[in-house]
């Protein structure tokens, strides 16, 4: 799909939205004359049709007419059935053409750099959609050699603004996980490969904090004590979808998590520093004592 067409659709989307009785053709085509993506052309009837449709196909947003009033709406966000995947995708456009509309302000809009291997993206859903083996060149963090992997895609996962790939991998028990941002080359082969029904990317990742799958640690009750307001941070952004405020008091709230207390997830809490401390399970709670005390002896 093009660019300018996808900018267009989330422009028609957000303009919509704005409004709380809708809009006739008419008044979109007087907010779309002052609009920066504005060809010089109106948007006649079938065109709107068309794009209609492909907001419903690509954003899982429908856009409804009202023949008493006759305005197009949307319907409330909370009344919208979207899947996350259209949810993400929908936002990060949406950001994207917020950052066009302001590109004369460059110099006053800060943005991260972020490795994203995002260019592999297009390969690897086709490979997907086809179920058909990539053939990749990689280079891990934990280790020096470059590998030669011949890997089955099953599932694609963002986590931390970083892509990675789910992959069952020959001579391998367990799916692989493979960072997009450290694939060096990428092919689609001819070579086609079963999708196993017996794995479900939901239910894989449901007691995962964000990419490690624990092979030994097992889904546990985890309290937290979050102090100094950090609380309303948590609230806004939970850490994991399990969470849950138990109690409240003057100095700290309590959530609960049920998770499988993995690598990842012990460097999100560390990451919080005298914030956050854990209450329960115990072998945590002296896990994490443990690093804080390694962390001491660094700096003596």
């Amino acid at each position: 799909m093009a660019a300018n067409l996808i900018a267009r659709y989330i422009w028609e989307v957000n303009t919509l939205a704005k409004t709380r009785h809708g809009l006739s053709l008419d008044e979109l085509n007087e907010q779309w004359q002052d609009s920066y993506l504005y060809d010089g052309k109106e948007i006649v009837r079938k065109t709107w049709w068309e794009h209609r449709n492909q907001i419903s196909l690509q954003f899982g947003i429908n856009i409804e007419y009202n023949n008493q009033t006759k305005r197009y709406f949307i319907k409330s966000r909370n009344e919208i059935n979207r899947p996350a995947v259209q949810e993400w995708m929908l936002n990060s456009f949406a950001v994207g053409n917020m950052l066009l509309i302001g590109k004369d302000l460059r110099d006053r809009i800060l943005c991260e750099s972020i490795p994203s291997g995002y260019e592999y993206l297009t390969n690897i859903i086709q490979a997907m959609r086809e179920n058909k083996v990539l053939a990749l060149t990689y280079q891990s963090f934990w280790e020096n050699e470059i590998k030669e992997v011949t890997a089955e895609p099953y599932f694609i996962k963002v986590f931390k603004q970083r892509w990675y790939l789910i992959a069952h991998v020959p001579d391998h028990e367990n799916l692989r996980t493979y960072a997009l941002d450290r694939i060096q080359e990428l092919a689609i082969t001819e070579q086609k490969f079963k999708l196993t029904k017996k794995i479900d990317a939901h239910e894989m990742y449901a007691t995962a904090y964000g990419i490690v799958v624990g092979k030994e640690e097992q889904v546990e009750r985890i309290e937290l004590n979050v102090y100094n307001n950090q609380a309303k941070y948590f609230r806004s952004l939970p850490l994991h979808h399990s969470q849950r405020e138990i109690a409240t008091t003057e100095y700290c709230s309590v959530f609960e998590y049920y998770l499988q207390p993995t690598y990842d997830f012990i460097q999100e809490l560390l990451l919080h520093g005298p914030d956050v401390e854990v209450i329960h399970p115990n072998h945590l709670r002296l896990l994490m004592k443990q690093r804080i005390t390694d962390m001491i002896e660094l700096y003596k």
